[in-house]
């Protein structure tokens, strides 16, 4: 598979990863917990169609516990991003996760040694991009309401919350990504082993999350409407899709290269649901200046993401 190949992979599935969240707000009373639930068994049944269409040769059973424990890992930053999505909004919460391809690029140079021959010119980009998607982050950080149903200080410190949960999701996801990626491009395995190995621990850690986080748990969840089952399910799907498309991206590129055009791609598609589609920012005050800030920072991170892709 060449670069190009693994780029056009990637895009894909950022496309995909930065609609996964469009069925959950249409179920907005799911509570994060027992919906994980729900999100993950979409996730197992995705990973069940994977091994059924493209098979499981290259299984390699020591894997199997990192694997598993990646599931784990992923499923805690989704629990943090859902709440993450429902406390700031989607355009916000996804901007912010465009960390995770800051400290990707490091996990994959540093343990996966996927950087060995970068020059000195290429570590003072690489450092450019750094500060320019934090920079991006803080403009997005700083958006917050400024009117509507709730009093100033109330949303300003829910979309705070928010974006500290999303902030704090990134360090799982790119955990997840370093022992993934380490599982295909260093130790041999598949995509749709990897896969089949990582959705049994989604499921586990979905479970435990949403027993010990005290936010709904099996209990809320049998309770639950059998629509939202649904759309959450299919949100499991969605990302389960995705998934797929980032593990082949993964094994062209690597995800030094590979999660900063992901995040790159799932920005775009993720501002363009929360805003146009669903109307995150209508009732705020100041519209105009929200948007600019939003807009700079969501143009700042992704020219950070552009840089360190093509360096």
């Amino acid at each position: 598979m060449s670069d190009y190949t693994g780029i056009l992979w990637i895009v894909l599935s950022g496309v995909l990863f930065g609609s996964q969240f469009v069925p959950s707000k249409y179920c907005p009373k799911f509570r994060p917990g027992p919906y994980n639930i729900s999100m993950a068994l979409g996730i197992l049944a995705g990973s069940i169609l994977t091994v059924l269409a493209l098979g499981t040769s290259g299984t390699v059973p020591g894997l199997f516990i990192l694997c598993f424990i990646g599931g784990m890992t992923w499923v805690l930053g989704n629990y943090l991003l859902i709440r993450a999505v429902a406390m700031a909004g989607m355009a916000r919460a996804f901007v912010i996760v465009n960390f995770s391809a800051v400290l990707s690029f490091i996990g994959g140079a540093m343990f996966l040694g996927e950087l060995g021959g970068v020059t000195l010119p290429g570590l003072a980009m690489i450092l450019a991009a750094v500060t320019m998607v934090i920079l991006g982050s803080f403009l997005v950080t700083t958006t917050v309401p400024k009117g509507g149903d709730h009093s100033p200080s109330t949303a300003g410190n829910a979309v705070r919350r928010g974006l500290a949960a999303a902030l704090a999701a990134t360090v799982f996801f790119s955990a997840y990504n370093v022992m993934i990626a380490h599982a295909l491009n260093r130790a041999g395995m598949t995509a749709p082993a990897a896969f089949m190995s990582i959705a049994p621990g989604i499921v586990v850690g979905a479970v435990l999350v949403a027993i010990l986080a005290g936010d709904g748990g099996l209990a809320d969840w049998k309770a639950a409407q059998a629509r939202w089952h649904i759309l959450a399910a299919t949100q499991g799907i969605i990302w389960a899709a995705a998934m797929v498309c980032i593990m082949f991206g993964w094994m062209g590129t690597g995800i030094s290269v590979g999660t900063p055009v992901q995040v790159g791609t799932q920005t775009l598609a993720s501002s363009l649901w929360g805003i146009a589609f669903f109307g995150e920012f209508r009732g705020l005050e100041k519209k105009t200046a929200a948007y600019a800030r939003l807009a700079a920072g969501a143009v700042v991170t992704v020219a950070g993401i552009l840089v360190m892709t093509f360096v």
